[in-house]
């Protein structure tokens, strides 16, 4: 192409998560499409909204137009609570800059210490309070009378994988990629160009393990498929690590995720209590909302707020 060409252009650059910043800015603006006292709901004088309170968003950007307003009332808490995960640097920057709450998978204490620390650092540097994001990573115990006995319905489990099946799954996130065409045996093959962006974290995840662990690709298998679990034992030992993370700075709460029922009753019976006890769990709730319950503050309307200046 000569210079000619190029008189008067330019390339616009966006900047990393360009697109999803603009979506959340959106959908926030039309959050605050009413004031909390926009419907008065007043029978005998006749109104019953005050449309003085009621805003447009009439928003243009790079990516979405959108008039508004919105066609519900603003929520009991303020916003919704803006839940995000992704553990790529893509993803830590986007949950820096717009997340409350945060999903992530700490492998063990000192990754979800490093995750933690990351992210609230990277929510200082953007100008943002770190304790208005909560970080909660996944939460799947395994309890049982014994260390030995939680130990050994682990092993149980892990034993019961297919690998096949744990094989198309380790190519979900690197676009479905087949990785039944590789020697099993072999070193992990270099698919670090395959991720999707909906898994990138994951994706890079396994890439950088394997690569430092000289793993093959069966190792890789089963070390992302039956890795080992740091909330497993007695009911005590689950409470333990539960605290030290928590204490310790790696977490400010847990997704508690479980697919068998009774791993839920023997959490909320045994665990739970001792957890109470140490002061780490409430006994009843104060509030009535999510984010109430989550410590975070409810946001101002952004009209209100900008009339009171």
């Amino acid at each position: 192409m000569s210079d000619s060409a190029n008189v008067g252009s330019s390339v616009k650059v966006l900047p990393v998560n360009a697109r999803a910043s603009e979506f959340v800015s959106v959908v926030q603006g039309l959050w605050d499409s009413y004031e909390d006292d926009a419907f008065p709901r007043d029978k005998a004088a006749g109104q019953f909204l005050d449309k003085s309170k009621q805003h447009r968003l009439d928003h243009v950007g790079a990516f979405f137009s959108v008039t508004g307003p919105l066609n519900i009332q603003r929520s009991p808490q303020g916003q919704p609570v803006i839940f995000q995960a992704g553990d790529s640097d893509r993803g830590r920057q986007l949950g820096a800059e717009i997340s409350e709450g945060v999903y992530t998978n700490g492998e063990d204490f000192e990754d979800a210490k490093a995750y933690y620390d990351d992210l609230k650092g990277r929510a200082v540097a953007l100008g943002r309070n770190p304790d208005h994001i909560v970080v909660l990573p996944a939460l799947i115990p395994i309890i049982a009378d014994t260390d030995e006995e939680a130990r050994a319905i682990e092993d149980e489990r892990a034993g019961k994988l297919d690998f096949a099946k744990a094989l198309v799954q380790l190519g979900r996130p690197f676009n479905y990629h087949d990785f039944s065409q590789y020697d099993p045996d072999a070193p992990f093959p270099d698919v670090s160009f395959l991720s999707l962006n909906s898994y990138k974290g994951h994706a890079e995840r396994i890439v950088r393990v394997a690569r430092a662990e000289n793993l093959t690709l069966r190792e890789t298998v089963w070390r992302f498929a039956a890795r080992r679990n740091p909330f497993v034992g007695t009911a005590k030992s689950v409470a333990d690590e539960i605290e030290r993370w928590f204490i310790g700075g790696a977490t400010d709460g847990f997704n508690f995720r479980v697919t068998n029922p009774a791993d839920f009753g023997l959490f909320l019976d045994r665990v739970v209590p001792l957890l109470q006890e140490r002061g780490l769990f409430r006994t009843e709730y104060a509030h009535q909302t999510l984010r109430g319950h989550l410590g975070l503050p409810v946001p101002a309307n952004r009209h209100v707020a900008i009339a009171a200046e």
